[in-house]
């Protein structure tokens, strides 16, 4: 795959986290808060309209103050609509539909962060060769590291790798 332009990798961006569970909420927060216009979706209503209304996830991320930027939405089709930064953190078992359902409304120069930890049960895919397959003209970028939604949450000093063939794409998760 060719590499992305990135010609500002530290420009505010629009920015989609898909997956409203505590990584996914942590990650959208943290976004937010560096300057990103971010819009996060949620499988639950109820979730998309705590955070919206509340900026709080009590159900997966409880206690921890979301900023008040962070739009949610059980919508997929508008949460990335617009987004040239699409971060994935969805449940392993979950993430090939989700991203099916995603894809056609991905801009075309997307890139796709991966950061669902896991293996695809059925074929031992890892999350970032499933997010490959379904999304084959999209940089696609690992996130991992030792961290826990709870400490990025609480802004605590962690490392975080984020790394994939398309360097350009790296740089713009960094």
């Amino acid at each position: 795959m060719e590499s992305a332009t990135v010609p500002d990798a530290g420009v505010a961006r629009q920015t989609a986290v898909i997956g409203a569970g505590a990584w996914g909420t942590a990650l959208a927060d943290l976004l937010a808060r560096n300057g990103h216009a971010v819009t996060l979706w949620a499988y639950e209503p109820d979730v998309a309209e705590s955070i919206t209304r509340r900026h709080e996830n009590p159900r997966f991320l409880p206690g921890v103050a979301v900023a008040p930027t962070v739009r949610a939405t059980s919508d997929l089709a508008s949460a990335v609509d617009g987004a040239s930064l699409v971060c994935v953190a969805t449940p392993s078992h979950l993430l090939r539909g989700i991203l099916r359902k995603a894809v056609p409304h991905l801009e075309r120069s997307a890139s796709l962060c991966i950061a669902s930890k896991g293996i695809e049960t059925d074929t031992l895919a890892l999350m970032t060769d499933v997010a490959t397959e379904e999304a084959p003209d999209h940089p696609v970028v690992a996130l991992s590291g030792p961290s826990f939604a709870a400490e990025g949450a609480a802004r605590q000093p962690t490392a975080i790798v984020a790394a994939s063939d398309d360097d350009a794409a790296s740089v713009l998760v960094q």
